[in-house]
């Protein structure tokens, strides 16, 4: 069998929208890197929060295409300037938006990010009333949210105005929208522009030199049908959204019914 590379979205593919991580998911992709395949995940998360239960990964795509990294090699890693998170964290301060910020090597939330978050987390799938430290348990509330080396920086959203005036306010950046099981927009980002998964992914298809028929795509929302375009076979979870599976080629079971391990079992990968 060809060596193959597998490209796994985070949120909602391996990790259901409340945080759970099948063990059947873990074993698959174990047994499936011990075969010599390439295992990489493809996601908005920065490279801090990229690990998926402890899971030995090939490499990662994070921040929606701001970093790059495979085998331990860094191909590439773009990030806001100083003067950028500045201007961003004082606009969000001054609408009140809560907000946190992603880096490679820190997480920050704002100073009321702790309390103001949860109706969203709840919203996007987490049962009760979350604990935002138990949600980032490395999540860090400095005096100063003026930070370096920040990839991209999420605020929630009162209404989805807070969105269309953010960014109207900063054109110069790509601003976003993503939420959790439903179709409800909760969080907006802002990262810098020119910066997509698709991007990513064709730079590391170009540097591992593999054939796209030797390339499969989990994912489970709009957000990942560019992934899919990349991929010989795309593979929604049945947990996943009708636009992602009218996508893919393949439709698996539920993200917490095994769908990951059935799904590669299917395709003789495992």
């Amino acid at each position: 069998m060809n060596k193959k590379l597998l490209l796994f979205d985070v949120d909602g593919t391996l990790v259901s929208y409340d945080g759970i991580v099948p063990q059947s998911c873990k074993d698959a992709l174990k047994q499936a890197k011990d075969h010599g395949h390439y295992v990489f995940v493809v996601t908005g998360r920065t490279k801090n929060r990229a690990t998926v239960g402890n899971i030995e990964m090939s490499g990662m795509i994070c921040g929606n295409g701001a970093y790059i990294e495979c085998e331990g090699k860094v191909l590439k890693d773009q990030k806001l300037s100083l003067q950028q998170v500045i201007d961003i964290t004082d606009y969000l301060d001054q609408h009140n938006l809560c907000y946190f910020m992603e880096g490679n090597d820190g997480l920050y939330g704002s100073h009321d990010f702790e309390t103001k978050a949860v109706p969203a987390y709840q919203k996007y799938g987490h049962g009760g009333t979350p604990c935002i430290r138990d949600i980032y348990p490395m999540m860090e509330f400095p005096q100063s949210m003026h930070q370096q080396n920040i990839t991209k920086i999420n605020y929630v959203l009162n209404s989805y105005q807070d969105y269309l005036d953010f960014k109207d306010h900063f054109p110069q950046f790509q601003c976003l929208t993503w939420g959790g099981q439903g179709e409800e927009a909760l969080f907006g980002d802002c990262a810098l522009p020119n910066i997509d998964k698709k991007t990513a992914i064709e730079q590391l298809i170009h540097y591992l030199q593999i054939n796209k028929q030797d390339i499969y795509a989990f994912g489970d929302a709009e957000v990942d049908i560019p992934m899919f375009e990349c991929a010989g076979t795309s593979i929604c979870v049945g947990s996943g959204r009708e636009a992602a599976k009218q996508a893919a080629d393949y439709i698996s079971d539920d993200v917490k019914n095994d769908g990951i391990a059935k799904a590669l079992k299917h395709f003789h990968i495992i």
